[in-house]
């Protein structure tokens, strides 16, 4: 089968390996739309880079090569101050390439990751003239990409509310993180007994900030039929450990793992945890290990009344419940009084995580610009 051409821009290095969101989720798109068929031309790097990449595109293009769409990443900064001395260096260099894309018919669509800027913190983390410099440049990349976008993508839709723009609100979609496809063997908790073997729950993550694994910890200190592995950083642990360490014991499992050594603890766990405190911001957050866990088949544990908690509940495959430790050892203690439920929270997410995968987002951004291109 032909391979068709599609264009996939970002505006930093498009890195090979990191687990952190703005290096995972570009690369797993990436691959992504390979795995469906499509040959890429990638544009990416600071605007010096990109000016290059973006002049070989336009003399390709002028000589007769067919792109069926661009698909584009930002960065939690504003596009022109996405430059490592966060300076406009080349001001018309992205939105001029944009307009040219959309002059010829090629349709594009932007995943806009963040609105850390919305928010009330962002202005205590940046002050005086920068702060003003920013917000303007937000807003500008707004009004630009109201004028030359198909498709304005967001982890959650609720996401357009703190926006406030009719235009961007109305060009819309979600597109939350995704998983790679696993095999996963099955198995039952039919007259399961937690004496005989404590129910599991495994979290990978950051500890720090909003994350309270604390929580978790304290929830799960004097129940002795639970065994609780954590898999974070390690210059994370090293910055917890003295808050944490009261809250340990045996039961208590602390590992620093790569994503690709991580298959033997999922196989073992009995349910994830994606715990963390509840607030406007976070609120809105949509961690790719919801969709890991999912692609895992493994019941979760998540905060109520937010986006991913949304998420899991419209799948069905965990518990939405209040980030609070009488909540979560209510939780655990009903959980291990009817181990069958795990059962069913697992076959959920069997027939569920196929419509989560990294290669079901792409086909998705596909279906939608090819299906605009037609109209």
């Amino acid at each position: 089968m032909e391979k068709r051409n599609c264009i996939f821009f970002l505006p930093y290095p498009l890195e090979r390996t990191g687990n952190r969101a703005r290096q995972l989720r570009p690369r797993k798109m990436l691959e992504a739309f390979r795995a469906i068929g499509y040959k890429i031309y990638t544009i990416h790097g600071y605007a010096e880079q990109r000016k290059h990449k973006i002049w070989k595109l336009k003399k390709m293009i002028e000589e007769g090569t067919k792109f069926d769409f661009m698909y584009a990443e930002c960065n939690t900064e504003p596009l022109r101050l996405s430059e490592p001395n966060h300076l406009p260096m080349h001001p018309g260099l992205d939105f001029g390439f944009f307009r040219y894309l959309k002059e010829k018919g090629i349709p594009i669509g932007l995943f806009y990751c963040d609105i850390y800027w919305k928010f009330p913190v962002y202005r205590e983390a940046v002050s005086g003239i920068k702060y003003r410099m920013a917000i303007h440049e937000y807003q500008r990349d707004l009004k630009e990409y109201e004028k030359y976008l198909t498709r304005f993508y967001v982890p959650d839709l609720k996401m357009c509310d703190y926006i406030g723009r009719e235009k961007i609100t109305a060009l819309a979609e979600a597109l939350p993180p995704g998983a790679d496809e696993t095999d996963v063997p099955e198995h039952s908790d039919k007259g399961r007994v937690f004496h005989d073997k404590p129910l599991e729950i495994f979290y990978v993550g950051g500890i720090l900030n909003h994350y309270r694994i604390d929580t978790l910890l304290a929830a799960a200190k004097e129940l002795e039929d639970v065994r609780i592995t954590i898999c974070c950083r390690k210059e994370e642990w090293e910055k917890k450990k003295a808050e944490l360490e009261p809250l340990l014991s045996e039961r208590v499992e602390i590992i620093h793992k790569n994503e690709d050594e991580l298959a033997p603890y999922y196989e073992k766990a009995d349910i994830g945890s994606l715990l963390f405190e509840n607030g406007e911001y976070w609120g809105l957050a949509q961690p790719v290990k919801a969709y890991e866990y999912l692609a895992n088949e493994l019941p979760v544990l998540v905060t109520a009344d937010t986006a991913i908690g949304r998420f899991v509940e419209s799948v069905g495959y965990g518990w939405s419940i209040p980030c609070e430790e009488n909540a979560i050892r209510g939780q655990l203690l009903s959980i291990m009084a009817d181990p069958e439920q795990l059962d069913y929270r697992r076959a959920l997410a069997r027939e569920n995580k196929t419509a989560h995968l990294w290669t079901a987002r792409a086909s998705q951004v596909v279906q939608g610009l090819l299906g605009s291109n037609k109209n």
